[in-house]
């Protein structure tokens, strides 16, 4: 069995919208549930519905009404889990590094609390638990409901930031499929308060793909991503959001070349999307810089005497060996296409890079260092943990699993561990005051994982050096995407992070750990023969809610005993937008050659 260590962020949100005029609805049948309603409109190939409105969807919500005997079901069940497997629960207590933007968390006493206040309805209690769990501010962590996150809410506008010569900092606007005169009009108030203050907070308060504030910052607003063979608009979380907003619309102040208008945007979701074409960007080319192979996840321009590397994903659709084995093979051809053309400097651009397979975040560290050594890790280990580590080690199948000991090499030997009580260990760890057991310290064993399904061809010895690479981000490189320039940045490869507030460098990436579950992938192995009933009962969520949480600690090679996850690792140099760069990455990569060597 094949457990993959990947979390792909979706930081790819299809923002571009058509907005036609609003088309009556046939409302056929009086008595039918507003819930239903919409599924119809949505699903049906004979709706004539263009877009769903807020009122219908905030009346379907308040249909189920708050059950506080079933929210204490919830709570204590997500408590288990936490308990059971959240690697950084306990460390979450400390005060964090200056640098990033969070505070002291005890979670497990926060969700009781949560029992404390009333709600009306359902849905209203869900979002108070998924937000708690999200200000600790891991992007590997946090619960979602198919019914209460089944729609996204848009409003036909993105925004960005720019930082003029004189160096203030802006909001404009990025694009509006409803009026496109209003781009790259400056947006001075929402809802009659400055804008920035606006974008600040809500990225300060209500996002988490990162601890750092600025790169937050970055994710509330829009930029270009890379994905699925095409360039989309990524972010823009202040206007598309995945909870049903406190407010049906929000109110915008313009100013266009002097002219100060106001607008207002409902919220309303969109049932079909329209891709975001760029004027600068072709099939062939970013901006000057031409495209010399396609590898699908990667693309290679050559811009100047330099190269690109242009990397969206590590992730592989339906984890295919097939897709994976391709993949990793175009990546190979890139690189060896870049060494005969006798490109001698490189800029890895993992900008809006939401992470994926570890083994492929791994491959590539070794591709271009081969000598290079994975990040160490460990796991939780207690009474609700043990049980599967043990009973997953049971199955010679199960290799591969997260859960299995085979499927990692102890860092004293370099080998895999002989017994699953080598690999469960003896470690005990203070984490925020309280004293903690995990697993030993191991790699991921990438030949008996993945290897040993499929064999790449040996790669040539690559010339270049950590002096010959540069990486540049905008802080959304995440989970494996981490792992790949968190652990260059170690051996001293320059990195670049763009956008944030001015003169404030930021973290380039976060999360470099990439081992991941959730009670969808618990609940399957909760029917293994050896697993207690006691835990199958504590472990129970209802079907319709998905826990996810961060399953290992990971840590730096550079200082053995620092977590990854609460390192704070600000950039070498930043960059920013302005109103060119923002729609043509290569006038970044011109600004980000400067740095090579340094």
């Amino acid at each position: 069995m094949k457990t993959t260590y990947v979390i792909t962020f979706i930081l790819i949100l299809f923002t571009n919208i058509v907005y036609p005029n609003w088309i009556p609805r046939k409302e056929n049948n009086k008595s039918a549930n507003i819930c239903d309603k919409l599924d119809e409109y949505v699903n049906s190939p004979y709706s004539e519905e263009q877009f769903l409105k807020y009122s219908d969807i905030k009346a379907c919500y308040e249909l189920t009404s708050y059950n506080k005997t079933k929210a204490i079901q919830v709570i204590e069940t997500v408590k288990e889990y936490f308990k059971g497997f959240y690697a950084l629960l306990d460390q979450a207590k400390e005060n964090p590094n200056p640098g990033f933007a969070l505070r002291p968390i005890d979670l497990i006493s926060e969700l009781d609390l949560v029992l404390k206040n009333n709600y009306s309805y359902e849905y209203q209690f869900i979002y108070d638990v998924a937000s708690l769990i999200e200000e600790m501010r891991d992007g590997h962590t946090k619960l979602r409901s198919d019914v209460y996150y089944k729609y996204t809410f848009d409003q036909g506008l993105s925004m960005y930031s720019v930082i003029k010569k004189d160096g203030t900092q802006q909001i404009k606007v990025f694009n509006d499929v409803k009026e496109p005169s209003n781009v790259d009009c400056q947006v001075i108030d929402i809802d009659d308060r400055p804008a920035i203050d606006v974008i600040i907070e809500f990225a300060r308060d209500h996002t988490f793909f990162s601890r750092d504030l600025s790169a937050r910052f970055n994710s509330a607003l829009a930029s270009l991503a890379f994905g699925n063979g095409d360039f989309s608009i990524a972010g823009q979380l202040f206007t598309y959001r995945d909870q049903l907003p406190k407010t049906p619309s929000i109110s915008y102040t313009l100013n266009c070349n002097g002219k100060i208008s106001k607008i207002t945007r409902e919220w309303q979701v969109p049932i079909e999307n329209v891709q975001y074409e760029s004027p600068y960007i072709s099939g062939t080319s970013v901006g000057n810089a031409t495209l010399i192979f396609d590898a699908f996840i990667a693309r290679f321009y050559i811009l100047q005497d330099f190269g690109v590397v242009l990397i969206s994903t590590e992730d592989i659709i339906n984890s295919s060996w097939d897709l994976e084995y391709h993949f990793l093979s175009n990546i190979v051809a890139g690189f060896k296409l870049f060494a005969d053309k006798g490109i001698k400097k490189i800029i890895l651009d993992l900008s809006n890079n939401g992470g994926g397979n570890i083994f492929i975040g791994n491959y590539i560290n070794k591709l271009l260092f081969p000598n290079i050594q994975n990040f160490p890790l460990d796991y939780k280990v207690n009474d609700i943990s043990i049980p599967f580590i043990k009973e997953i080690s049971r199955i010679k199948k199960g290799i591969g699993n997260i859960f299995h000991y085979k499927s990692f090499l102890s860092i004293k030997t370099k080998a895999s561990f002989d017994i699953v009580n080598d690999f469960i260990g003896n470690n005990i760890y203070t984490r925020g005051g309280v004293q903690v057991r995990y697993t030993s310290k191991a790699f991921h064993n990438d030949t008996t994982n993945y290897v040993g399904t499929f064999k790449l061809p040996k790669p040539p010895k690559f010339p270049w050096t950590e002096k010959d690479i540069v990486i540049l981000t905008n802080g959304l490189c995440l989970s494996t995407c981490a792992i790949i320039t968190q652990r260059l940045a170690e051996i001293n490869v320059p990195t670049i992070a763009v956008g944030g507030f001015p003169n404030t460098r930021f973290s380039f990436a976060q999360y470099a750990v990439g081992d991941v579950s959730s009670s969808a992938e618990i609940q399957s192995l909760l029917e293994l023969k050896n697993i207690n009933s006691s835990l199958v009962s504590k472990l129970s969520l209802p079907s319709n809610l998905t826990l996810q949480f961060t399953l290992a600690e990971a840590y730096s090679i550079k200082n053995p005993n620092e977590v990854m996850d609460y390192a704070y690792r600000p950039a070498d140099y930043q960059l920013y937008y302005d109103e060119r760069s923002a729609r043509d990455p290569s006038c970044l990569w011109i600004q980000a050659a400067e740095y090579f060597g340094k």
